[in-house]
């Protein structure tokens, strides 16, 4: 009898069904203990539970869904009602992180819409995913940035990109470590170079201490240079 490999440690499968257009599984989290969102102790009294639909990746191209159960317990300390909370979902979320991640991918190399069409999702839902998705990217690397900041050095990758051959050219300032866009201006000058700085990098962040590796226009060599902020 075929089976899903799940590839997600928490959940045990229950139940699985397999139809001619998805694949159904009905999964629970292996761990009794959950702990308190509002005090942080342990319980395992379970009161209520119901069933959360969760879209996965998919499965030989067809669509998996997961029938999550998700509990409600009681805490003994602080007698708060709370729900489970799980490593791949996060709370609220009728898609599973990789599957958010996945989406968000897809749109990168495409277009929402299209996006749309293959996966037979709602636009608003994708876009939705998108920007949600984008959005914890971003926090994600200004904690990183800050990280690196700290000990007061930053490499930094100056470049131009042709929007519209030999018509329109944009700066683009990028963080080498993480390979990701900290600024964007318009033009190809040395304003919008002092404002892709001022925007990405001295406002947030004291800089003290800064190498950058600048390709930058195609008459100009690559150089090396510091600079020091204060």
């Amino acid at each position: 009898m075929f089976s899903v490999s799940l590839d997600l440690p928490e959940f045990e499968v229950v139940k699985q069904v397999f139809l001619e257009d998805c694949s159904l599984l009905h999964v629970e989290k292996n761990t009794t203990e959950e702990r308190c969102s509002y005090c942080g102790f342990f319980s395992s009294h379970a009161h209520d539970w119901r069933t959360r639909k969760v879209r996965d990746l998919s499965v030989l191209g067809k669509p998996l869904f997961l029938f999550v159960r998700v509990y409600r317990y009681r805490c003994h300390n602080c007698n708060e009602g709370f729900s489970q909370t799980f490593e791949c979902i996060r709370p609220n979320k009728h898609q599973t992180n990789r599957y958010r991640e996945y989406l968000y991918e897809m749109c990168i190399g495409s277009t929402i819409q299209e996006v749309s069409r293959k996966e037979k999702i709602p636009y608003t839902t994708v876009e939705r995913i998108f920007y949600s998705v984008a959005k914890e990217k971003e926090k994600e690397h200004l904690e990183t940035l800050e990280s690196v900041l700290e000990n007061n050095e930053l490499i930094l990758s100056l470049d131009e990109i042709a929007v519209r051959k030999g018509h329109r050219y944009e700066t683009v300032l990028m963080d080498t470590q993480t390979g990701s866009v900290l600024g964007m201006e318009h033009q190809r000058n040395g304003s919008c170079v002092a404002s892709a700085f001022a925007a990405s990098i001295r406002a947030p962040f004291p800089v003290h201490n800064c190498l950058i590796f600048a390709a930058f226009l195609r008459w100009l060599a690559v150089v090396s240079i510091c600079l020091f902020f204060c």
